[in-house]
């Protein structure tokens, strides 16, 4: 028997796939970024390693943005709230969630300006793009907490994010090991 979603559940679920997406590309990043082969690659292999981690960024940016498209038709935390709020958000909920996409927002907004529209997007006709991973990284680490904690708000629950490599491996707890580990 097929079960009825309303839009809310089935915007949380795309969020829910989102957020897991962006939580695996933020372990690889943090992974990579340690350059655990460091000794064993020439000066090409470390370029290309660079290079990879500077696309890692930009697509962790890009998720990010994403999260907060205010557009009707497109899946992010504006969305969903409003989608919560129509299907009967419980009051006392609605002032908490409303506060934190606010802030969500802010938080953003500042990778929106300062890396998205200036350096992916948006480009200015004299502006450098080369790539910046080294000297210039890109600060991501506190929005992809806030989208992390507020989807828990959303979903009334912590949600599990498990990276499965394989059917040998044990998969991965990504809130536990990006919790547990330093971050640039």
């Amino acid at each position: 028997m097929a079960k009825d979603y309303t839009e809310a559940a089935i915007l949380l679920d795309g969020l829910r796939d989102d957020v897991l997406w962006l939580l695996i590309l933020v372990y690889t990043h943090r992974r990579k970024a340690a350059f655990p082969e460091i000794s064993a690659m020439d000066r090409e292999s470390f370029a290309l390693e660079l290079i990879m981690l500077e696309s890692a960024t930009r697509d962790i940016v890009a998720r990010l943005t994403a999260l907060d498209d205010k557009d009707i038709g497109n899946r992010s935390f504006q969305t969903t709230f409003s989608a919560l709020k129509r299907e009967g958000l419980d009051p006392k909920n609605t002032n908490r969630i409303g506060e934190q996409v606010k802030a969500y927002r802010q938080a953003v907004n500042t990778l929106k300006v300062e890396h998205r529209n200036n350096y992916i997007g948006h480009v200015d006709e004299f502006a450098s793009v080369t790539p910046r991973i080294l000297d210039n990284p890109v600060s991501f680490n506190d929005c992809v907490s806030r989208a992390v904690n507020l989807l828990d708000q959303m979903t009334g629950r912590q949600i599990e994010y498990l990276f499965h490599i394989g059917s040998t491996e044990v998969p991965i707890d990504l809130r536990k090991s990006l919790s547990s580990s330093q971050t640039k």
